[in-house]
């Protein structure tokens, strides 16, 4: 029995040896990703974690800052949008956090808040803006997004990365946390030698995976900026976003029920937010069946939220030029300046800045975007 025993201890400590080794590893190969300066979910994909989720998910302990901070919010126009460097170059003083996922809806955003909200302490919640970028688009019901056959209805995306690697169950009434906040960095340091593997088995078989899936390649931004997008891609764009919504013409009222709990919850956490009603072409807007029952949801929500302290409202609907979008909702990148400008005129006063003390571009930051 003794040798036994012996046996298993030896076994054990080997078995963690080989763990700390293979974490020593990972942490050299893969080093954990600058998070200093503010968090993007548009380069989740070059770091460790790979996608939006889990790269929002595992990374938000840089949330913990004693800054006043501003946290983007929304779908993929977010992302590519609102670029995290060129809103933080135009907001001196703040860090600049994009957790923006693409193919969000507000359930999806209110639940990114809510781990942000983790992070912050009291004081912190007092110094934090949360910009929650809206379109049409993010107004499609958890049941006809959420409840598809590859997940466990009602599971965001979110969901699969609080149950992927243990840090939450499921239970009777929902998820159930098992890893209390404040060991986040621990338990994302435990799972290291995991997560490396991951991203080295899919570099690996990058090459094989587009071959089999006829990827398409992904554009350069030259190429977005030359983008004319035809008459067949907008009738395809429309018929996708039939299919997404679910609905023929009109938008249900639950996410904006979501939106507006969501905004009351924040204020009352002593946070601030600015509402960004984000512009879609021209076209789009037009042709769409959806903005009529969109515009009749922002407006009532906008009238109940009206006079709320700490809200403000930033009108971003005009910037709808056909030729400044590759697509039917993204903005090419010769314009998302613009659209960083329009932000930062409406953070500055929320901060507590006249908008024409926001800081504006150094040339070295006009240099790298190719301005004048």
């Amino acid at each position: 029995m003794k040798a036994v025993l012996r046996q298993a201890g030896l076994l054990l400590v080997a078995l963690v040896a080989l763990y700390g080794v293979l974490l020593v590893i990972a942490l050299i190969v893969l080093p954990r990703p600058d998070m200093a300066n503010g968090l993007d979910t548009a380069g989740a994909g070059r770091t460790i974690f790979m996608t939006e989720p889990k790269y929002v998910f595992l990374s938000r302990s840089a949330l913990r800052s004693e800054r006043p901070q501003v946290v983007l919010l929304g779908a993929s126009n977010v992302v590519v949008g609102l670029r995290q460097r060129e809103v933080a170059s135009l907001v001196d003083g703040a860090v600049v956090h994009n957790l923006a996922i693409g193919g969000a809806n507000m359930t999806e955003v209110r639940q990114i808040v809510d781990l942000a909200q983790e992070m912050l302490r009291p004081a912190a919640r007092r110094r934090t803006v949360f910009v929650i970028g809206m379109w049409y688009g993010m107004f499609f019901t958890d049941r006809q997004h959420w409840s598809t056959p590859d997940r466990h209805a009602g599971d965001t995306d979110i969901d699969i990365e609080r149950l992927r690697y243990g840090f939450y169950r499921r239970g009777s009434t929902g998820l159930v946390e098992l890893l209390p906040p404040d060991y986040l960095d621990l338990g994302v340091a435990a799972i290291r030698p995991y997560l490396a593997l991951e991203r080295l088995s899919r570099d690996a078989t990058k090459a094989v995976r587009d071959r089999l899936f006829k990827a398409t390649p992904e554009r350069s931004e030259q190429q977005r900026n030359q983008t004319v997008v035809s008459e067949a891609e907008r009738l395809q764009a429309l018929d996708h976003w039939r299919t997404t919504i679910g609905s023929e013409r009109e938008l249900a009222d639950e996410q904006c029920l979501v939106l507006r709990r969501m905004v009351d919850d924040i204020l009352a956490s002593g946070a601030r937010v600015v509402l960004a009603d984000l512009p879609i072409p021209s076209w789009h807007a037009q042709r769409s069946p959806y903005m009529t029952s969109y515009r009749q949801h922002a407006e009532r929500l906008l009238a109940d939220l009206a006079g709320r302290p700490g809200l403000s409202i930033l009108a971003m609907a005009d910037l709808d030029a056909d030729g400044d979008f590759y697509d039917e909702v993204h903005p090419k990148p010769r314009v998302t300046m613009s659209w960083a400008r329009r932000l930062a005129d409406a953070l500055g006063p929320v901060m507590g800045r006249p908008a024409d003390q926001v800081a504006a571009p150094t040339g070295k930051q006009q240099a790298e975007r190719g301005e004048p």
